[in-house]
């Protein structure tokens, strides 16, 4: 799936972050992209093994969670990076600061 599709996708489906009512993890240190951390917020709250991720309008795919840790890894810090499954069920974001957040659709 190219960049653009992922992002049209995420452009109608992914909600507002509501950035106050949600609970941040610290997922970045100074050795770059905590795994573990990540990866537990993506196990928590995006229930799909492949997930879209994007970073902004240019960069985005479709991939496995543990290919989309590595690409956020990749690519923290160049915009805020969502992640979702193809159903967008559950959410997860990265802010630019290094701090993480995930939800589910409560739909």
């Amino acid at each position: 799936m190219n960049a653009r599709r992922v992002h049209e996708l995420m452009r109608q489906n992914f909600p507002p972050t509501d950035a106050a009512s949600r609970e941040w993890i610290h997922v970045v240190g100074p050795e770059g992209i905590r795994e573990p951390e990540l990866m537990c917020l993506l196990d928590k709250f995006v229930p799909a093994e492949c997930v879209l991720v994007e970073v902004h309008r240019k960069l985005g795919n479709y991939v496995t969670k543990r290919e989309a840790i590595k690409y956020a890894a990749a690519h923290w810090g160049e915009g805020e990076i969502h992640i979702a499954d193809r159903d967008f069920r559950g959410f997860v974001v990265i802010g630019q600061n290094g701090v993480a957040t995930g939800w589910l659709n409560n739909n």
